[in-house]
């Protein structure tokens, strides 16, 4: 008799991870969101502003973009404003992560076209929460749909 264990992969077992564009100024705070992401078997690609967010989507394929509202030489609003009026981004979906809790700062990036919004401090378990959701998956990172 022969005995060994097969393991057959499917099609859906050898995805490639999504890749995570975290746009944040604050090298701990940006630190603490890719931790998670990277954890969670996520490729993460870092920027400091909207402008190294922009380069970085012209040399990678993103398929979600996390980012900070304020930030210096191009804030998250004008990222967000960029990402849209692209053909080539405009349908990666975009979660704001900022400590600006004021209704209108929300409404203003929700309104520019940002799918969703979380308030720092940043919660690592509902962050990747929103980010599976906005990417359509059940549950757990790349490869582990339900």
């Amino acid at each position: 008799m022969f005995n060994q264990c097969y393991q057959y992969f499917t099609p859906e077992d050898s995805v490639m991870p999504k890749t995570v564009l975290v746009a944040e100024d604050s090298l701990m705070l940006r630190k603490v969101a890719c931790f998670p992401l990277e954890k969670a078997g996520y490729k993460v690609l870092e920027a400091n502003n909207g402008i190294e967010a922009i380069e970085a989507m012209s040399k990678n394929e993103v398929d979600i973009i996390i980012t900070d509202l304020n930030m210096p030489g191009m804030d998250g609003f004008e990222l967000i404003t960029q990402v849209r009026e692209n053909e080539k981004f405009k349908q990666i979906p975009i979660i704001i992560l900022t400590t600006e809790g004021k209704k209108d700062m929300v409404m203003k990036g929700l309104t520019l076209g940002a799918n969703s919004f979380l308030q720092k401090p940043i919660k690592p378990d509902l962050m990747l929460q929103e980010v599976e959701r906005l990417l359509g998956k059940k549950t757990g990172g790349p490869g582990k749909g339900a």
